[in-house]
């Protein structure tokens, strides 16, 4: 196989020494293979890892390019046409082989893969080196339903295969330990996605700061188990994680925030209701018709639905989810960046998403009494966003004076524990109801 086409070398997307895409590139391609995959194929995942050794860390920069250049030459030789090579790591490389029969051929590519190190290789400063390598191998539909959850399995038979004699391992659920809670979380959350009791959503007001109305609303995950414990949403996310239910918890997210929109509409509460996505669900090239399809079923407008954007440095490096945000947009959703200004989302990023709102993230509005480094922040979001026609939500108000602050920033909406925590549908309701008649 072939490496697959790069750009020039100073695509920032690209890896220098090698030239070959990185994680983002390979996950929309895992994604796309998905939607292509016949019933009786699969897809095989190939993570392969150089393992630390003093000699690589001594090598010179030059000698370090060459050395990862020749590995990349070595490993795409020995590739189908059809597959593609990508750059996970400095010294780990990721193998997307297309429509395969069976796990076979995947353990004989690893297997071909780990000989083609046997023998020393030769750095740019003349230097010979044995390379130890180890290579992990998972397969889709077998070892997870999304892109990023098989990249894991991969790697993580690539840890186990560090330590076989063999260097090389095939995904397998055993190699991950996990203690009696997990086993617990385990057994729990594939029970709650299919419509036993546990699983929610709640949902938190956003105010109109001006008009001090309640505009809209988002819907925040809840987990109950049977023995009445409540898990964290991060343990729940990573317990989808984890079981490759990522597909499957999106659908039922959906399902779950359109009805609630339809009892809303019922009770004559007529307001936005904001939803939480991912990359994962991004990388979807089905979302917007799954979406669509839902909606018309409960007889529910786009307009309704406010999708929040996470995971932005996934979002940008990807032109297959900028696709799937204007067909959204297009449909007639709203779109919004959650947790605007951590790091990563830049002021030229607001340009090129086709977006509707920003959310500021809750550390600004937290400190913005005591800092006026945080309070020129808000302010810089909030002239851009506006400049660009967006809606600005200020998170995390839980006092009169960030209230005040962010109003007098030119925010436009907030959200926090001033007005509410996030509560079940019926008590919102209530809350709604009691607000509105003051």
């Amino acid at each position: 196989m072939s490496v697959e086409s790069i750009g020039p070398p100073e695509d920032s997307h690209l890896d220098l020494a090698t030239g070959l895409p990185r994680l983002s590139a390979a996950l929309t391609e895992i994604a796309r293979q998905m939607q292509e995959v016949s019933p009786e194929r699969c897809i095989g995942i190939i993570d392969f890892l150089v393992l630390p050794e003093p000699a690589l860390y001594r090598l010179a920069p030059e000698a370090d390019h060459g050395l990862r250049s020749d590995i990349t030459a070595r490993l795409s030789a020995m590739l189908r046409p059809q597959d593609k090579l990508y750059v996970l790591d400095h010294w780990e490389w990721l193998v997307v082989a297309a429509d395969l029969p069976s796990s076979a051929p995947l353990l004989l590519a690893m297997m071909k893969f780990a000989a083609l190190f046997d023998s020393p290789l030769q750095a740019n400063d003349d230097s010979l080196l044995m390379l130890r390598v180890a290579c992990g191998g998972a397969l889709y539909p077998d070892n997870g339903e999304d892109p990023r959850h098989l990249v894991q399995s991969s790697r993580i038979a690539c840890l186990a295969a560090v330590r076989s004699d063999s260097g090389h391992a095939l995904y397998d659920p055993a190699m991950e330990q996990v203690d009696k809670s997990q086993h617990l979380l385990h057994a729990e959350m594939p029970r709650a996605l299919a419509g036993y009791p546990g699983l929610a959503l709640h949902l938190q007001p956003q105010v109109d700061l001006r008009s001090g109305a309640c505009v809209g609303c988002e819907a925040l995950l809840r987990w109950t188990l049977p023995n009445g414990e409540a898990i964290p949403p991060h343990r729940a996310l990573a317990t989808v994680e984890r079981l490759g239910l990522h597909g499957k918890f999106t659908r039922w997210l959906l399902q779950q925030a359109i009805q609630i929109q339809n009892r809303l509409q019922a009770e004559q509460i007529e307001i936005i209701l904001s939803v939480n996505l991912s990359a994962h669900d991004l990388l979807d090239t089905e979302l917007p018709d799954l979406l669509a399809q839902t909606l018309a079923t409960w007889d529910i407008a786009p307009g309704c639905l406010l999708l929040e954007l996470t995971e932005t440095q996934v979002i940008e490096d990807t032109a297959q989810v900028i696709d799937v945000l204007r067909r959204l947009r297009t449909l007639g959703f709203q779109l919004s960046v959650d947790d605007f200004g951590t790091g990563y989302a830049s002021m030229s990023y607001l340009r090129r998403l086709p977006v509707q709102e920003v959310k500021i993230d809750q550390s600004f509005v937290r400190h913005a009494e005591s800092s006026e480094h945080d309070r020129e922040i808000i302010a810089s979001v909030v002239q851009l966003a506006h400049r660009l026609g967006m809606v600005v939500v200020a998170e995390g108000v839980e006092t009169e004076a960030a209230a005040e602050i962010v109003t007098r920033l030119d925010c436009d909406r907030a959200q926090g524990y001033l007005y509410a925590a996030a509560m079940p549908l019926d008590d919102f309701i209530g809350w709604w109801r009691a607000r509105a008649e003051r």
